[in-house]
């Protein structure tokens, strides 16, 4: 996956989805670097995205570069699963 060619709003569901996947599943779907970018755009971004789950993040885990404290909705668990393939 090229985080750099997502569009903005998309941002939210990868970063919510991988780090669900990383900090409760132990999986790793996108590459420390790659989780890296992703999380610099999406706060370099942060005034434009619209997303219903945007309120779930906040700037401090996008420059801390974590999703450790997040409380993840079924939603989000389910579409992690899924792009898992589970």
């Amino acid at each position: 996956m090229n985080v750099e060619t997502l569009p903005i709003n998309r941002l939210v569901p990868f970063y919510l989805m991988s780090s669900y996947l990383y900090y409760k599943e132990d999986r790793q779907v996108l590459t420390d670097e790659d989780f890296d970018q992703l999380a610099k755009r999406l706060l370099d971004n942060w005034d434009s995205v619209e997303h219903m789950h945007k309120h779930l993040i906040s700037k401090e885990d996008l420059q801390a570069g974590t999703g450790y404290a997040i409380k993840y909705s079924q939603r989000i668990i389910n579409a992690a699963k899924n792009w898992i393939g589970e």
